[in-house]
């Protein structure tokens, strides 16, 4: 990965210095999060100790606009074998530093329409990161549509669509790598609708998303995403989550897993000046998403290598305070057990999960 960060920051210095600083726009962000690990039951029943990590994650990336194109690149911290998160943890395992083009693309903007090429930010509507990571940037196509209506009230209607590639993973978590000539794929739909009145907003968001991958399992995942806010100030969300494929008489999984297809979320959140807090519980069977693109926050600690972003239930809060216009401070908790063993003569896991996040962005 060094190869990339001399010719990123030497293009970076060219292009600020040719052109206009209006049209380049230079920005990053460093998070610092010590986090604590509570409360932790394994399968046997056993518990394991309490630990704390002390993580950084950081990025530095540019924007060239010219015309109706923007220009984007981005290298940030984080680890190859696990695009869902881009910290370290600081302590021995530094040593593993890991710098990886965390973005770089080419998009058109013009008339309610967008579209890019490369590796970028999913375009997906959503009011969590279960169904898709944050940390997770995909390489593909995206495309965008807004329509807008006016009259005694006013809508929003949008249309986000991808084709993306991803990397495969089988039934025991490993990832397997991919070729130009054999790809894993993931396409989505979704038609996002927002009506607005007054102090009332409304916003729906019917999601499809198809994924192949031919060596572990197919998903046909159907997701209603729906969130109200009121005031600016209150917000009320709820996601449901169905997979339609069918796994019955797969060799890739276990029996006792195989009907494990639905998942649903339900949140509360509150904004006043400088605080905003949200709390959220969730109910996420095992195959309701695409477990290895789906939030990793929600992992147990110290499990085998098939416990990914789902099959869990659980709640989370977070409280955030703007100390500046760029420089936040957030407590989360997290607490997550499963729901269903991999195997029926394994218990349950379960652990809690405390991180406080300093994050200034530039």
């Amino acid at each position: 990965m060094k190869r990339f960060l001399l010719p990123f920051l030497l293009f970076a210095v060219i292009v600020q210095t040719g052109y206009a600083q209006g049209d380049l726009k230079i920005f990053g962000h460093i998070t610092i999060s010590p986090e604590l690990n509570r409360n932790i039951r394994l399968s046997d029943q056993s518990t394991q100790a309490h630990y704390d990590q002390f993580r950084l994650k950081m990025n530095f990336g540019f924007k060239y606009l010219y015309k109706d194109f923007t220009f984007s690149g981005r290298i940030s911290t984080g680890d190859a074998d696990n695009p869902r998160s881009a910290y370290v943890n600081l302590g021995n395992t530094f040593s593993n530093k890991a710098l990886q083009m965390d973005k770089a693309y080419i998009k058109y903007q013009k008339d309610g329409w967008a579209a890019w090429i490369g590796k970028n930010s999913i375009n997906l509507w959503k009011t969590n990161e279960i169904l898709w990571d944050n940390d997770v940037k995909p390489e593909g196509i995206g495309v965008r549509k807004n329509i807008h209506f006016y009259g005694t009230y006013t809508t929003d209607f949008q249309i986000n669509a991808g084709y993306f590639f991803v990397n495969e993973n089988d039934d025991t978590g490993t990832q397997v790598p991919t070729t130009f000539n054999r790809q894993s794929n993931l396409t989505f739909v979704q038609l996002k609708t927002l009506l607005y009145f007054n102090r009332h907003r409304f916003v729906l968001a019917p999601t499809y998303m198809f994924s192949q991958l031919p060596k572990s399992l197919d998903y046909k995942i159907f997701s209603s995403i729906f969130n109200y806010q009121f005031n600016h100030k209150y917000s009320l969300y709820a996601d449901y989550y169905h997979n339609f494929s069918r796994y019955e008489g797969k060799e890739q999984i276990n029996t006792n897993l195989e009907n494990q297809k639905t998942g649903y979320d339900i949140g509360l959140g509150w904004r006043h000046r400088k605080f905003k807090a949200k709390f959220m519980y969730a109910y996420i069977e095992k195959y309701a998403v695409i477990d290895f693109l789906s939030q990793d926050n929600w992992l147990l600690p110290a499990t085998n290598d098939t416990q990914y972003g789902s099959n869990f239930r659980g709640w989370t809060s977070r409280l955030t305070y703007w100390v500046r216009s760029r420089m936040t401070v957030a407590l989360n908790v997290w607490y997550a057990e499963q729901i269903r063993s991999n195997t029926p003569d394994s218990g349950l896991f379960k652990a809690t999960r405390i991180r406080l996040d300093i994050d200034y962005k530039f």
